[in-house]
């Protein structure tokens, strides 16, 4: 029986492929695969070679595309190939064996193919079709809507418009942005300077406006409005209007666009490449904000209305950046950027008193704790729905769910689901609604037929049942967890409301599970795991969905779960242990510890190398991918973590400290380690520092909710910690056991290993005598504190070895040590005749070798 493929091409356009009666694959590297063999360890080693500095998941998920191409896709299997240069599908069939072109410039991995549909329309196949082609792994088994690609080989394709983008929409859906800016501008060439207010009310009056321009936000504004509003900041980048005081303003150039520009021109495309233009020039004159996000953060930004705000932590949800690079871009004063007073931080006042009182000037009130009216926010999903419709947010073929399996009465209904191929919503107050529903008319019902609960549970509603009802579609995934276990399936069928069923109203949707048995949540990415912690009745895990797609290929095609690509630490080699001078098991030792428990800590007297070696270690399993902080006791967990810094316009943004830049980078590369060195930890006050973040030293997997941003974070299990203590400054025994049980402790003290020998083993390597090894020995055999001996690293500079230097090291650097330890007790001459070098030399000295007494010796 013929299988159905799916493939994307990045490379060769699709007419190329067509023309050439072929699919291909890249990794140009790769030489003849028929050479390695249907061998997927063989084939990820080989390319492991090919690229020493990819993570270990990405050369798996590359082998099993090359091995899947080479030696599964059999002759007769149908391939169903989306072209990347316009809105069509090729359909073909396989139409022979692996073959290797070496001699044409990319994409040498090639099948040939006997295409049978050419530019068949996407328009033409199901929204589940279309999800289940829009994968994001290369090369795919389609499993969900093979008999559509099947039927239109047999059958032909219906004959539908060849592209969506000509698909006419009925004239209710539409909202004009074009013909709402030009009407504005006639509003003011008409009236002169004209407030706010008064254009809203006019523009209705001059043009008939359609069905969704009528619709009211999810916010309280109808949609034509938010649309002028917004394309107002647009229109003053290109220099038609300006605001006054007493309203908004034609300029010269806004009438000459309106005179001289045709009806058919489409004013909102040009006022927007204004604006992009000059925000772009306005950053590039800082010299930084450079990458993609920032323009998503601008476009975000206008979208908040007068008498409104949004926090940072939502435009970061959506634009894909972090709460602490919003706040420092969207208030910088080199930016301009209008409206940045309507961002603030999550559950805390605004950092900026000018701030505050822009908004207070726009009607929003203040608690007594300087919280602004939550009525006024902009939540998350009305943000990311607004700037979806506007089409400024990249477009996710497929999208992956988690809906949480538990009743209103606490009773787990994952069960029930498997048995019925469904999966169901409480909507115990919420009133008959249609499938499909818009936000906005949602969270008006919600409201009043929710008035009973909290405002930021209906704000949970809100999101949970627009989820459910209208994002969630045919084709996507979702998944349930029940017993420790992990079900995945795919929606086939649009969401009904049972407002009878025995447990209160529902919403069902239907689901194709793919096994009953499912998969051990022991199976799955750790990263995956944290997310299905999250406790919410709907989670978008889009964000995993290769790794859920992978999931359910193997428990369709009934075969084991794909290996977790479990994260394994260089071992100890013999150069880096020759280079620390330390043996190479005790250096062994470290590297598992790490591996076991990812905190480690140092401890020991001054001098014993513990950062030296925290660094090397780091270094060694972590190249580039580290980071130092020495810890003071002024230290806190706004500048450890994230915390509100001065500006030097005035005013406060919220910046990420060492472990948040640490653990986004980790996040976006899961397979490669990151190493945070903390100096000194013992000087900081701990639970001060860590606050929250505590709790995930010793459960990685979890999720904690976070002081400043209003998001659940968890540390992912790639950054590991190493911690250097200092026993003179504090002993070891002060440390609290919390922190004892989330680290392991290594001591370094002069007189045991490998501290012992380290002195002894550089002189050597140096080609110095061991004398001045044999003088610390006896020093540290004084000395009845073993936290105040003396390390190895005050001896172990060249300047110590040049003519009266180590006289001078020893007055300079270890005698005031010994004075201060003895501070008391002992004045400088006792300690002096005690510890100083002519002491001590004399004790070494005093041990006289054997005198060989041979016969004719005098």
């Amino acid at each position: 029986m013929s299988v159905t493929w799916g493939i994307h091409n990045d490379r060769i356009p699709a007419a190329e492929l067509v023309a050439g009666g072929f699919v291909s694959m890249g990794w140009d590297e790769m030489d003849d695969l028929r050479g390695i063999g249907n061998d997927q360890s063989a084939i990820k080693s080989a390319l492991a070679a090919c690229h020493p500095e990819a993570n270990a998941g990405s050369i798996a998920a590359w082998a099993g595309n090359l091995r899947r191409f080479a030696f599964e896709v059999a002759d007769g299997d149908l391939v169903v190939a989306p072209s990347r240069q316009s809105s069509v599908f090729n359909i073909g069939r396989v139409a022979g064996p692996y073959e290797y072109h070496g001699d044409v410039p990319g994409h040498r991995h090639r099948r040939p193919v006997e295409w049978l549909v050419r530019d068949a329309p996407k328009v033409a196949f199901s929204q589940a079709a279309l999800n289940e082609l829009g994968s994001i792994r290369t090369l795919f088994r389609v499993r969900k809507n093979v008999q559509e690609f099947q039927d239109a080989v047999e059958f032909g394709v219906p004959d539908v418009a060849r592209d969506s983008s000509t698909k006419t929409r009925p004239t209710n859906e539409l909202i004009r942005y074009g013909l709402l800016q030009r009407t504005v501008l006639e509003v003011l060439r008409d009236r002169g300077v004209t407030r706010r207010r008064e254009i809203l009310e006019e523009v209705p009056k001059r043009i008939q406006l359609t069905g969704a321009e009528l619709k009211t936000t999810g916010h309280g504004r109808s949609r034509y409005e938010s649309a002028i509003v917004w394309g107002s900041v647009d229109m003053i980048a290109a220099g038609w209007l300006e605001k006054l005081p007493d309203g908004w303003s034609l300029t010269d150039t806004g009438r000459q666009v309106l005179e001289e520009t045709p009806s058919t021109v489409d004013l909102s495309e040009l006022s927007r490449a204004a604006y992009q233009q000059a925000r772009t020039a306005k950053r590039a004159r800082t010299g930084r904000f450079t990458t993609d996000r920032y323009p998503l953060i601008d476009e975000a930004v206008k979208l908040i209305g007068e008498g409104e705000w949004v926090t940072y932590s939502d435009i970061a949800t959506v634009t894909g950046s972090n709460p602490s690079a919003v706040s420092e871009y969207v208030h910088q004063e080199a930016l301009g950027l209008e409206g940045h007073h309507r961002v603030v931080p999550a559950g805390r006042a605004p950092n900026r008193d000018d701030l505050r009182e822009a908004l207070a000037a726009e009607g929003v009130r203040f608690d007594d704790h300087g919280l602004p009216d939550p009525q006024k926010q902009v939540r998350l999903e009305d943000l990311r729905e607004e700037m979806d419709q506007r089409g400024l947010l990249p477009t996710v073929p497929r999208r992956a769910w988690m809906v949480r399996g538990s009743s209103g009465s606490g009773r787990d209904l994952v069960t029930d689901w498997l048995a019925s191929g469904t999966t169901t919503l409480a909507a115990t107050s919420l009133r008959a609604v249609a499938p499909g529903i818009g936000r906005d008319q949602l969270k008006q019902f919600v409201d009043e037929d929710y008035a009973h609960a909290s405002y930021d549970l209906r704000g949970e509603k809100v999101d949970d049942f627009h989820a459910f009802l209208t994002r969630m579609q045919e084709g996507h995934l979702v998944v349930a967890v029940d017993s420790n276990r992990l079900y995945i399936g795919t929606l086939t069928e649009r969401v009904e409301q049972h407002p009878a069923a025995a447990s209160g109203a529902v919403l069902t949707r239907g689901v194709s599970w793919a096994d009953a048995d499912g998969v051990d949540l022991g199976d799955i990415p750790p990263g995956l795991r944290a997310r299905l912690k999250i406790q919410r009745d709907v989670v978008d895990l889009t964000q995993q969905l290769e790794t859920l797609e992978a999931l359910l290929d193997a428990e369709e095609s009934q075969r084991p779960a794909p290996e977790i690509t479990e994260l394994e630490l260089p071992g100890a080699t013999p150069e880096l242990a020759r280079a620390l001078h330390v043996p190479q098991d005790w250096l062994q030792e470290c590297f598992d510890l790490l591996s076991d428990r990812p905190q480690m800590i140092f401890y020991g007297p001054p001098g014993t190398g513990k950062t030296y070696l925290a660094q090397a270690i780091g270094k060694h399993l972590a190249g580039d991918n580290v980071r130092l902080v020495q810890f003071h006791p002024a230290y806190s967990y706004e500048d450890f973590f994230e915390g509100y810094r001065p500006q030097p316009d005035g005013g406060f943004a919220l910046k990420p400290g060492p472990l948040r830049k640490i653990v986004s980078q980790a996040k976006e590369n899961p397979n490669d380690p990151y190493v945070l060195i903390i100096d000194e930890i013992n000087r900081g006050n701990l639970a001060k520092v860590f606050g929250e973040l505590y709790f995930l030293l010793e459960y990685r997997t979890e999720n904690v909710e976070l002081l400043y941003a209003d998001e659940e974070f968890n540390l992912p299990e790639n950054v590991f910690i190493i911690g250097t203590m200092n026993t003179a400054d504090r002993s070891i025994a002060l440390v609290d056991a919390a922190m004892r049980r989330r680290f392991s402790f290594l001591p370094l003290h002069p007189s045991e290993t490998p501290t012992r020998g380290i002195l002894r083993s550089w002189l050597a390597a140096t080609g110095r005598p061991g004398r001045v090894a044999d003088l610390l020995d006896e020093l540290n055999r004084r000395i009845e504190d073993p936290d105040f001996k003396i390390g190895p690293s005050y001896l172990m500079r060249d300047a110590v070895h040049r003519d009266d230097g180590l006289a001078r090291a020893w007055r300079t650097t270890i005698l005031p040590l010994l004075e201060e330890h003895h501070f008391g007790e002992l004045d400088a001459a006792s300690v002096a005749a005690r510890y100083g070098l002519p002491a001590v030399a004399g004790a070494v000295d005093a041990v006289v070798e054997p005198v060989d007494a041979s016969p004719g010796t005098d």
